[in-house]
C-alpha cells in the first residue's frame, strides 16, 4: 500500500493542469507582472517547482534543500520544467512505505510529521495554480480551463 498515492496523484493533476492553463496566457505575457512585487506565470512555475524538489529529500530522511530554479524562458521550459518536478516529487510520495508514516522530520521551521511534510508544496502547488487563472483572468480571459484528461486520472 502506497500511502501517499492520493496525494501523488494530486501533484500530477495540478502540475498538468498549470501546465494547460500556460497555453492560455500569451507568449508575450508569461513574464508579465500585475504589480512590482508579483510573481509573472513563469516566476510563479519556478517557485512551485522549487518548492517541490526541495521538500522531495525530507521525505526519505534527508534534509529540507530549498531550491529556485532559474525562471524559464518561455512557456515550453515553464511546462517541462513543471512537469519534470512534479513528476519527480510523486514518485517520491509513492516510495514513502505505511512503515514511514509515523515518522518525523526537523526543518528549519519546525519539528513536523512526515505526513505534514509531504502535503507542504503540494498546498504551495495548488495554491499557485490559482495565481495562474488569477493572471489569466486579469490579461482578459473569463473562462474556467482544465485538462480533462489529467481530470479523468485523478
Amino acid at each position: 500500500m502506497q500511502p501517499f498515492a492520493p496525494l501523488a496523484r494530486q501533484t500530477r493533476w495540478t502540475a498538468r493542469n498549470i501546465a494547460y492553463n500556460l497555453n492560455y496566457i500569451p507568449a508575450d505575457k508569461l513574464a508579465w507582472k500585475p504589480a512590482e512585487t508579483a510573481k509573472s506565470a513563469l516566476e510563479i512555475v519556478a517557485h512551485v517547482a522549487g518548492a517541490l524538489s526541495g521538500m522531495q529529500p525530507a521525505l526519505a530522511g534527508g534534509d529540507y534543500a530549498p531550491q529556485q530554479p532559474e525562471t524559464p524562458a518561455d512557456r515550453e521550459a515553464a511546462r517541462q520544467l513543471l512537469l519534470e518536478r512534479a513528476e519527480s516529487y510523486a514518485a517520491a510520495l509513492e516510495a514513502v512505505t505505511p512503515e514511514q508514516v509515523g515518522e518525523v522530520r526537523e526543518l528549519p521551521f519546525g519539528t513536523l510529521p512526515l505526513a505534514q511534510v509531504a502535503r507542504m508544496p503540494v498546498i504551495d502547488l495548488v495554491h499557485h495554480h490559482g495565481q495562474i487563472a488569477y493572471l489569466q483572468t486579469l490579461l482578459g480571459d473569463e473562462e474556467n480551463h482544465f485538462d480533462m484528461e489529467a481530470f479523468s486520472q485523478l
